[in-house]
């Protein structure tokens, strides 16, 4: 069964979600059992697109492929595994890895990405599912070339509200360890973190805060202008973004790496809590070691990035970064 989702500016062109069901009864009711079911996702890499190609690196932007998972996830709980549309998604992991970096590299034409995608409804209720798993194996071309994963909750309107005002009250009663001096820092050259143009800039100059961590401002005002889903929340595409700017700076600052061939190529998160736009967001990074290198012999930068609210943590990272040069 092959479904179109619809473009949006942060995610354009036509995009094709089939559905690889087990029966043949799912082709007839157009709906999936409450199992585990497989999609195939495709769609063309976007060429001259004002973000994903608004770099000096080059490379496609992972940003892209963890957004089709997004995207195919929500469009699959609502259409197939019939999670009523007034049910909150909120985002428990996410993660997304590079395997291949050569097949991540711009070609002179256009590319197709393809993503072999699985999907675990968990926690079934009444046959609807109040969570999905989902796995995904990344191909560019008919490349495999990387995966990504993420694990959704579905929560009703009344306990996603209650969620995010306690994590508000909590959030506003503390304070930030090191949020002046990070605030003081400035904000760096766009290049700095792997862009051409200011307004992509999301996070701030590192300063020094306490045990050897970087703290960075994020700039949630800033994201939402060009990541906004259209929700009043911090878009859920702001950690992977701030994540990989605060990794090419921090990678820069701890490692001398050069930003202008580092490529993030893991990233594993763990969301803790709501972050609200309204109030200061902080990224506190640490290194994780000495550097490694990988199978070709270049240097890979492992680092912990905790996200902040006041001192309250609401997502905890895991990133690595290549040197590619």
């Amino acid at each position: 069964m092959d479904s179109s989702v619809a473009p949006t500016p942060l995610f354009p062109g036509l995009q094709h979600l089939v559905h690889k069901p087990d029966s043949p009864e799912a082709y007839l009711l157009g709906t999936a059992a409450p199992a585990r079911q497989r999609f195939a996702f495709a769609t063309e890499l976007p060429e001259s697109h004002p973000l994903y190609d608004d770099t000096p690196l080059p490379f496609h932007d992972l940003l892209f492929p963890v957004e089709g998972l997004r995207r195919a996830a929500l469009f699959a709980a609502r259409q197939y595994f019939r999670v009523p549309d007034k049910r909150v998604t909120a985002i428990a992991t996410a993660g997304t890895e590079i395997t291949d970096v050569d097949a991540w590299r711009h070609t002179d034409g256009p590319a197709r990405i393809s993503l072999d995608l699985t999907l675990t409804p968990v926690d079934v209720v009444t046959g609807v599912p109040r969570g999905l798993t989902c796995e995904a194996d990344v191909a560019i071309d008919g490349r495999r070339c990387g995966t990504a994963g993420a694990r959704l909750a579905f929560l009703s309107p009344g306990v996603h509200r209650a969620h995010r005002e306690a994590g508000r009250l909590r959030s506003e009663r503390s304070v930030t360890a090191g949020a002046d001096g990070a605030e003081r820092a400035g904000s760096p050259d766009p290049g700095q973190v792997g862009r051409r143009t200011a307004r992509h800039v999301f996070v701030g100059l590192p300063a020094q805060g306490p045990d050897d961590t970087l703290v960075l401002r994020v700039d949630t005002a800033a994201a939402a202008a060009v990541l906004s889903d259209g929700s009043d929340e911090v878009p859920a595409a702001l950690y992977l973004e701030a994540s990989r700017q605060a990794t090419l700076l921090a990678a820069a600052e701890l490692h001398g790496f050069l930003p202008a061939h580092t490529l993030l190529t893991r990233w594993r998160a763990a969301f803790r809590g709501y972050a609200e736009p309204g109030l200061a967001l902080h990224c506190a990074v640490r290194a994780k070691g000495a550097t490694v290198r990988d199978a070709a012999g270049r240097p890979q930068a492992r680092l912990h990035l905790s996200f902040l609210q006041g001192e309250r943590e609401v997502a905890q990272v895991s990133a690595t970064a290549l040197q590619d040069c």
